[in-house]
């Protein structure tokens, strides 16, 4: 389902370029070096999709509380989109948030991200809220969240899902 050589990792000060150029990239909203030390000082929650040694996505959370996390930031190359790459950091952070001992998950959407929001559906994550011109720009934001027991919960029904219906296709051949 990923591409070869495609594994997360924690963020190293090393990234730091590829993180910078990775914000710019993808938020032209903020200054990506403000952000990257904001970043920095979550680096326990700090992740980067790492193929072929390129750091080609990021995803930042913190504990938001003792029962939920928080998914602060989520970024992935433009050329490296639509490959299930975004998919893989949500689900390293939700393990992650499940290890801490979290229940929940939370993340903020500009309303006019529609591929994003697919996504996130897509994972069961679900519109909480919207935040009035919760962006600089004055763009109003979906607060959505995620049960993690439901998450995982759905995670597996799909896994052995398409497991079942594998099997079922190498019957008929």
């Amino acid at each position: 389902m990923f591409p070869p050589n495609t594994y997360i990792r924690r963020y190293v000060p090393e990234d730091k370029y590829s993180i910078l150029m990775l914000e710019a990239e993808a938020f032209d909203e903020h200054n990506p070096y403000e952000y990257l030390g904001f970043y920095e000082v979550f680096q326990d929650g700090f992740f980067v999709c790492v193929q072929n040694d390129d750091v080609v996505g990021f995803i930042v959370g913190y504990a938001l509380s003792d029962l939920e996390g928080h998914i602060f930031s989520l970024a992935v190359s433009k050329f490296h989109r639509n490959r299930g790459i975004a998919e893989l950091l949500v689900n390293h952070i939700c393990t992650y948030f499940l290890f801490k001992g979290l229940k929940k998950a939370s993340l903020e959407v500009r309303i006019s991200n529609v591929p994003a929001i697919s996504l996130y559906k897509k994972l069961g994550f679900a519109a909480a809220w919207i935040e009035s011109k919760y962006y600089g720009d004055g763009e109003d934001g979906y607060m959505m969240t995620v049960n993690l027991n439901s998450y995982f919960f759905q995670k597996e029904q799909t896994r052995m899902s398409r497991e079942l219906n594998k099997k079922k296709e190498e019957g008929v051949n």
